[in-house]
Order: structure tokens, then sequence, then C-alpha cells
């Protein structure tokens, strides 16, 4: 069992949350060639005549007409040089601490895309994590008396452990951060930088379709989680521990997240995540 992709949850709530540019940054498109045509002569238009600055009534001071600034327009950066802009901007939203200790700190917007993406298979891959896990190994207590026996292919008897409630604290800093974001504000960043997502999302080998699509679909996947009422029985026939129940095992890797940091930690993702779906 992966301890880190607990992480990847506050990634998914976050999906651009934790990309933050500045919200109003406009997005820069291509525009497509024409053919020349031929211009008429511009007709002329009548020259302008300034309006008379109007004095004020206390002083008599006469001040000349005030212009709106003017704003330069700053483009998206490319893909593959946007992690500086990342990790500066993660640093005024988290604070630099929090940026070190839990965000993996190259390829931030495709680590974020491939960690949603194959939220819904069976296994997130480590290469594509985009947060460190806890420091805290995954608490797990043996089961000494098992209802049912399980052995491996020679026949000896699988240890059988059940989630110890402790390691649910674990995970707890995890959903504080996620639970203190506000939900409208990283929607409006996600949908300011979306081209940087959509092009991970193509690059990751998907021609087709879109990435807000993809990321509707794993959050709807994580609110149907299912609640335990009880802590879960488990299995470690391997390195990692696995889930006694097939039918939770089988379950798709966000869920399983979910499952593994308690009801309590799981219900205020679910509430922060179907704030973000209305939104979105």
């Amino acid at each position: 069992m992966k301890n880190w992709i607990i992480g990847a949850v506050v990634v998914l709530a976050a999906a651009s949350a934790w990309y933050f540019f500045n919200a109003e940054q406009p997005v820069k498109t291509d525009v497509a060639a024409t053919a020349p045509v031929e211009m008429a002569e511009p007709a002329k238009e009548p020259a302008v005549i300034p309006e008379e600055p109007e004095p004020d009534e206390a002083s008599g001071t006469v001040f000349p007409p005030v212009s709106p600034p003017e704003t330069e327009e700053i483009p998206l950066p490319m893909l593959g040089e946007s992690d500086p802009v990342v990790l500066e901007s993660l640093g005024g939203l988290m604070g630099e601490p929090a940026v070190s200790r839990y965000i993996v700190s190259d390829n931030v917007i495709s680590r974020v895309v491939a960690t949603i993406d194959t939220m819904g298979s069976r296994k997130i891959p480590g290469v594509v994590q985009a947060v460190h896990g806890p420091e805290s190994s995954f608490a797990a207590t043996l089961n000494d008396a098992p209802e049912t026996i399980i052995s491996n292919e020679e026949g000896d008897e699988i240890p059988q452990f059940f989630i110890d409630p402790a390691n649910y604290d674990r995970y707890t800093p995890y959903v504080d951060l996620l639970a203190g974001m506000d939900s409208a504000e990283l929607v409006e960043s996600y949908r300011s930088n979306y081209p940087l997502f959509q092009e991970a999302f193509r690059q990751m080998g998907y021609p087709e379709g879109d990435f807000n699509e993809r990321l509707i679909e794993i959050i709807d996947e994580l609110l149907a989680t299912p609640e335990l009422t009880e802590p879960a029985d488990l299995v470690k026939p391997e390195a990692y521990f696995q889930f006694t129940d097939p039918g939770l095992e089988s379950r798709p890797a966000g869920q399983k997240i979910l499952l593994r940091m308690g009801n309590e930690n799981a219900a205020r993702v679910k509430l922060k995540l179907a704030e973000i779906r209305a939104l979105l």
C-alpha cells in the first residue's frame, strides 16, 4: 500500500489550485492567417476636441483628465518551463515550508494530470506522484484471530491485519490543507490555466477528449466511495498491504485512498470535492 498516494487527493481537489498563477492572466491564442484583401481608403475621422478639465470646487485647482492605466497581457508559460512559476505561486499560497514538504518539484502540471487520470485505475504508479506522502509508516495491527484463513500458492498462511485507527492521523494535515483552500478561487485559477492541463493530457496519449471531462469523472467516482462501518481487514502478500475483501481491493485507486484515511477525513475530502464539482 503506497502511503504517498493520499497526497494525490489533495492535488485532485486542488487540480489547478496548486498551480496558482494569477487568475486574471489571459490565455494566449493563435490567430489563423487569412488571405490579404484590398482595403478601401479609410474615411477621415473628425478631430477629437479634448474635454475642458473641470476645476476643483473647493480649491479652484484644475486637474487634467485621468486616463485608465495600460495593462500588459502576460501569456502562460510553456508547459515544460512552468515549474518555477508553479513553485513560486505555491509558495505564496501554502508557504515555502509546505511546498518543500508536500510538493514534488519537477513536472508539476504533468504529474497532477497523470495522478488524477490514474485515480480511476487499480494503482497509481509511483513515477507520476505529485505530492510527497506522510513521513510516518502506514499503521496496521496484526489480526491474531481472523475469521477466514488465507493461504498463498505454497499453502502457507498469510498474516492478516486491520487498519489501525491511529493511522488516520497521518492524513489529517493533508485534509486540513485541502479544507482550508477557497473552492471558488481554486476553480477560477484552474480555468485560467486550463490550456496547460489540456496540453499535459494530450501528451499522455489522449488525442481526443478534454481533461476537464476526465477530472469531473474522477471527482464523481471519489464521491461514490462507500463508508466503512469498521476498520478494513488487510493482508500483505507482497511489499504492500491490500484489502482482504476482494470487493474493496478491486475498487479504483482513488476510492481506496479515501477508504484508508478513515471516515472523518474522507467525509471532509468529499465535502470539498462536492463544492469544486458544483463550480466546475
